[in-house]
């Protein structure tokens, strides 16, 4: 009777003290966690992000032009000779400019044929005319020519003949080496930024974290448009390429 009475006094002293070690070995995990945190936020506090920008001002070395020619009346034959006219005189004026064969591209003829509508509007099976279309496309490297000769050939519609003229499109066909170049660059740019940065602090850069390049932005000399998939501007010979690219380092005391 003794025994169970100073066994059943000490099991409440038993379990304060199982409940006090887990208690303390809990506590002890909780404090490890918040310095493994603090430890981390500290590590991520020493970075650094920054951007730098390079831009170059490039001349485009491949351009494209279309040129169309229609042919349009009440009778096949007579468009067709209206299309026909208007296409040797175009040819002939390429030619004049110095284009040779091997750089034009001449499209097969296109045929509309028109009919007549009622009084609805709805198209009918009457046949009031047909309309000729022919496609002539320039790709050359001599830019100048092409540009100054883009604004003249217009001039064949006060001779009768129904010429449109695109606006010509300009390509740098190095843009993949030229990426490379101006990541470097870019990259050089933003690590200058971060050392007046940090130095300024009385700190000091320290190694190369990660460095992500945005998209490539051509556009027309001094122009500051900007889009999120990249700008690529095809109006003009010359282009200025710029990039930006995002360094993150580490910062040491």
């Amino acid at each position: 009777m003794e025994y169970r009475i100073r066994t059943d006094l000490f099991r409440p002293f038993a379990v304060l003290a199982l409940a006090g070690a887990v208690s303390l070995v809990v506590s002890v995990a909780v404090a490890a966690s918040a310095y493994r945190g603090r430890a981390q936020d500290a590590r991520e506090s020493r970075m650094l992000e920054v951007k730098g920008l390079a831009v170059k001002r490039v001349r485009s070395d491949i351009g494209t032009w279309y040129i169309g020619v229609r042919g349009e009346a009440q009778e096949l034959k007579e468009a067709y000779e209206k299309l026909d006219g208007g296409f040797q005189r175009v040819r002939a004026f390429l030619a004049e400019r110095g284009f040779p064969e091997a750089e034009v591209e001449v499209a097969a003829i296109r045929t509309d044929v028109q009919h007549r509508r009622d009084w609805k509007g709805v198209e009918t099976h009457d046949v009031t005319g047909y309309a000729l279309h022919r496609g002539i496309t320039v790709t050359s490297a001599a830019l100048d020519r092409m540009a100054a000769a883009a604004g003249e050939v217009t001039r064949f519609i006060g001779e009768g003949f129904l010429v449109d003229s695109s606006t010509p499109e300009y390509h740098f066909s190095g843009l993949a080496g030229l990426k490379i170049e101006l990541m470097g660059l870019a990259a050089r740019d933003a690590r200058m930024r971060a050392d007046q940065i940090v130095g300024n602090a009385g700190g000091r850069i320290g190694d190369l974290v990660e460095a992500q390049m945005g998209v490539l932005q051509i556009t027309r000399p001094l122009s500051t448009e900007t889009s999120s998939g990249g700008v690529y501007d095809t109006d003009t010979i010359e282009k200025d390429v710029r990039a930006v690219v995002t360094v993150t380092f580490r910062v040491d005391s």
